[in-house]
């Protein structure tokens, strides 16, 4: 017994001696360039040592520091580094739904019985739009229409039909003034007469959670750490980083870019999401594969921000209409600490950007077979976490994912 607990101690310190030689230098994880005749005459092996030393590097940030393993037993949240903390400048009582500057919707009530939607709208396939007003049943008591100018922008003002308590909002979008629209904004903004009869858009029940979770201090370095699904120290995931980015100089733009190539290149696993299939989560996997369910989309979203050194989150929680789960808010679900979807936040202009790629990528892997969906969306890269909260509840900031 004690040449096994010898041994057990010998392992552990041999792991994180490599893994300290490892972080220092990048001379395994780039062994071939540093001996240009050992790759030459021996390309398997020497991609068999850059593999390894990544994966050394991967756990060996896995490892908790003796104040994590204090605060996992005693419960209690580590105290971050004043000097470490990403402040937060959240954009409050805004009635847009998501702050992306390129394409965003807004939605709010001007007077007793009028509505305005209005944004920005640059994309083709959003030149037309049709905004439904639909009762609680799911019966559309008014349709509008409308186009977007030649800035990109839209604008219309709805009178609210008499006789209803309660409306939910959706947005439709199309390239044409006719035929088949795809949702854009499904369900998720209802408004609602008050007890005073004044109409007002519904606040999400979880929204003051939210707010809370949102507003914790975060670690800076910690949202740059590669771990072993978040493999941001791999050199071909810096590559593909750095290839989507090119060109592109603020992060604000350089992240929307990986959003972009993110919702694009992945597709979402509806067969792993309904069987006991394991889908695709590490970045590797992801980028090999091309299909993932949320965390998947998350990891790599995530990864690929850090390996151009911006800090981002994944965070885990629960999302209304998940596997054909519920679409309300209930007093079940409210309460649940169940997690069932997973997204980030990124770190950009002083302030924590909320992005679901998941929610954003119309790609779907079904039935064994990838289906490519319309233009990616972008309403929930910045979105705004009054709306997001209409349908997410933030659990848990991952740090060893």
């Amino acid at each position: 017994m004690k040449k096994f607990f010898l041994f057990i101690v010998i392992l552990i310190c041999i792991t994180l001696g490599l893994g300290a030689i490892n972080n220092e230098t990048d001379f395994f994880q780039n062994i071939g360039t540093y001996i240009p005749a050992l790759e030459e005459k021996y390309l398997e092996i020497t991609e068999r040592i850059e593999q390894i030393s990544n994966d050394i590097s991967a756990f060996s940030h896995q490892i908790p520091s003796f104040n994590e393993i204090k605060s996992i037993i005693t419960g209690e949240e580590l105290p971050i580094d004043p000097s470490d903390v990403a402040h937060n400048a959240y954009i409050k009582d805004s009635p847009m739904l998501s702050f992306n500057p390129t394409e965003n919707i807004s939605i709010q009530i001007t007077n007793e019985n009028t509505l305005e939607v209005f944004g920005i709208a640059q994309s083709i396939d959003k030149s037309n739009l049709i905004v439904c007003l639909n009762s609680s049943d799911g019966e559309t008591i008014k349709q509008i229409s409308m186009s977007v100018n030649s800035d990109n922008q839209f604008y219309e003002e709805i009178t609210i039909p008499r006789g209803y308590d309660s409306f939910n909002i959706c947005v439709y979008t199309s390239n044409r003034a006719y035929g088949n629209f795809i949702s854009w904004v499904y369900d998720y903004v209802t408004i609602l007469k008050n007890e005073s009869g004044i109409w007002e858009i519904s606040p999400s029940p979880v929204y003051d959670h939210n707010i809370k979770m949102y507003e914790k201090d975060k670690s800076i370095s910690d949202a740059l750490k590669s771990t072993i699904s978040i493999q941001s120290e791999y050199e071909n995931m810096k590559s593909v980083a750095q290839q989507i980015t090119d060109g592109i100089f603020t992060d604000y733009e350089r992240a929307l870019a990986i959003h972009d190539w993110v919702c694009s290149y992945v597709y979402y696993d509806r067969d792993a999401l309904l069987s006991d299939e394991t889908a695709p989560y590490s970045a590797t996997e992801v980028i090999n594969r091309r299909r993932a369910v949320c965390l998947g989309y998350a990891t790599l979203f995530a990864t690929l921000c850090r390996a151009i050194d911006i800090p981002c989150n994944v965070v885990s929680g629960y999302a209304l209409g998940i596997a054909d789960g519920p679409s309300k808010w209930n007093d079940t679900n409210i309460s649940s600490t169940e997690q069932n979807h997973a997204w980030n936040e990124v770190y950009l202009d002083g302030r924590w950007v909320i992005v679901d790629t998941t929610w954003d990528s119309m790609n779907k892997y079904e039935n064994g077979e990838f289906v490519e969906g319309e233009s990616v969306s972008h309403l929930y890269f910045d979105a705004n976490l009054d709306f997001f909260s209409a349908n997410h509840k933030i659990l848990e900031y991952s740090l060893r994912r």
